[in-house]
């Protein structure tokens, strides 16, 4: 199998559904936008979930709970606005992958390897992190009527809820006006879904690859001895070249990703907040798997941009190591050639040691800063706790 059948195999099946072509020949790209009528739906239902926010302000649950759903909103109608921004540069950098990709393959069966087992474990990843949100939303579509029953059941009495805390101007008492609230409630939650699934997994596939390229740098460099000093120094300037490719190729992805890390990074701190809040007080009740689901996609969300930019950081600077374990010695003593490749290699050492950092601005992508995350969400929901 190819090493670029993997490819975005994931990601191909959910940007689809909201009209986009990142992986074919036409320019256009958006080639269906009718098929974003989830997105726009989730956009009309946006002032109807902040009236709910308003109506409640004084019931800290209440006003958490619509919280909650304001935020995902907002998140969701921010990738889709990117993806529709940035749809260009995806195709630009897609391109890129492919070329890399194929040049590096063709050049040895191990490389090939390195790059189709990346993709291989890049696609499991992005596969289990589409299971979970779908998990998530058919599980904020069943929850209404798992409430309305257990209130019926408990109370002979009911109110009927929605997968969104929204405050229509309509009766949503009578029966027709309640199922069509709840159809477009549902139907435009997969405008949250969609636009976050195919933007965090594209950016998983992403880092996956260039961390194959990175280790294919490494491995080529710690075999850079030609029989002559020439066939060494050209060999270095290939590998030299492809890290400086795969370096470049990093800037211009967390370029594309800043704003988006940004903005995640910090309403998840906050979703995190208002749905600790909420499990803590739901606990035992039914309500409490719901939201423990929710929490741990929020986290797995948060958690595979830090893991790719903990991964993309410890490749890029690992070339460092593969330069040091590299038979430079046997250059020494040569001559200008052998002081021209030694040299080289100093420089590159040097700019290795850095390795490379995905940023969100004011922040870098790590293990370090998703555990912040977390210890500042148990600080707010400490804090939320107290006011009620």
């Amino acid at each position: 199998m190819s090493s670029k059948e993997n490819f975005l195999e994931v990601q191909k099946g959910t940007i689809a559904l909201l009209g986009f072509d990142l992986f074919g020949e036409s320019r256009k790209m958006w080639l269906r936008p009718y098929r974003a009528v989830n997105v726009f739906g989730i956009a009309t239902l946006f002032p109807f979930i902040l009236a709910a926010v308003l109506h409640n302000i004084k019931n800290v649950m209440l006003m958490a709970d619509a919280m909650v759903a304001l935020l995902i909103t907002i998140l969701g109608l921010f990738k889709f606005s990117m993806i529709l921004y940035l749809r260009k540069d995806f195709k630009g950098l897609i391109d890129r992958f492919r070329l890399v990709m194929a040049n590096e393959s063709g050049q040895g069966e191990e490389y090939a390897e390195i790059i189709r087992s990346a993709n291989q474990q890049d696609q499991r990843v992005c596969s289990i992190f589409r299971t979970c949100f779908l998990i998530a939303w058919a599980l904020n579509s069943v929850l209404p009527f798992v409430r309305m029953g257990l209130s019926y059941w408990l109370t002979g009495h009911y109110e009927p809820e929605l997968p969104f805390p929204c405050l229509f101007p309509w009766d949503i008492h009578i029966l027709r006006n309640y199922a069509m609230s709840f159809v477009f409630c549902a139907f435009a939650s997969t405008g949250v879904v969609l636009p976050a699934v195919s933007l965090d997994t594209i950016f998983c596939s992403f880092t996956s690859n260039l961390c194959a390229f990175f280790k294919i740098a490494q491995y080529k460099v710690l075999r850079f001895k030609g029989s002559t000093l020439e066939e060494s120094q050209t060999t270095l300037n290939r590998v030299f070249a492809l890290y400086q490719t795969s370096l470049n190729m990093c800037s211009e992805l967390n370029e594309c990703y800043q704003p988006i890390i940004c903005a995640q990074f910090f309403i998840s701190s906050l979703q995190l907040c208002m749905l600790g809040y909420l499990f803590s007080i739901t606990f035992a009740q039914t309500e409490g798997v719901y939201y423990a689901s929710f929490i741990a996609t929020i986290i797995i969300q948060a958690y595979i941009y830090c893991y790719c930019g903990e991964n993309l950081k410890t490749e890029s600077a690992s070339f460092e190591w593969a330069i040091y374990d590299s038979p430079w010695h046997d250059s020494l003593g040569a001559g200008g050639a052998s002081a021209a490749i030694c040299r080289s290699l100093l420089i590159s050492m040097m700019r290795a040691h850095r390795g490379f950092r995905i940023t969100g601005y004011f922040f870098e992508a790590n293990m370090e800063a998703f555990s912040s995350i977390v210890r500042t969400a148990m600080s707010y929901i400490t804090m939320l706790r107290s006011f009620s």
